[in-house]
């Protein structure tokens, strides 16, 4: 990774680690956000075939 020792290296990797989750977790929400709840008749069918129940 180019860092000068091991504890510096693992040290960046934490903290990317940490921020990539903040990023994701944000990018969720508003995904979150934007969808449009699903009305009943716009729901996945029941049963593995759509029409029958499992």
């Amino acid at each position: 990774m180019g860092h000068s020792t091991a504890w510096a290296a693992l040290i960046y990797q934490h903290a990317s680690a940490a921020r990539g989750r903040l990023i994701a977790d944000a990018l969720s929400d508003l995904v979150d956000k934007g969808r449009k709840p699903r009305r009943k008749q716009d729901q996945e069918p029941e049963g593995h075939a759509g029409d029958t129940q499992d």
